[in-house]
């Protein structure tokens, strides 16, 4: 049996747009529009600290797109 991998995640800042950042030039929509607000507020504990999930994590390669984290509830929503 192989031994067990560990990885460190490093959350650092996102510079500029979230949305060009996550889906490249092919994105269709405003923050505003996905988020439905200016804010971005979590639906469930209503703060607004997101964490983009890694491209190799199961919610994405099972997902097919972009995956977000609430950093205070652990509240996940697709981007």
């Amino acid at each position: 049996m192989p031994k067990p991998k560990f990885y460190q995640a490093v959350l650092k800042p996102i510079q500029g747009d979230v949305l060009k950042h996550a889906y490249g030039q092919q994105n269709t929509c405003t923050l505003t529009e996905r988020m439905e607000s200016e804010e971005c507020k979590c639906p469930d504990c209503g703060k607004n600290k997101w964490m983009l999930l890694p491209k190799e994590g199961v919610a994405v390669t099972q997902g097919g797109k972009p995956y977000i984290e609430c950093l205070t509830c652990g509240y996940v929503t697709h981007l």
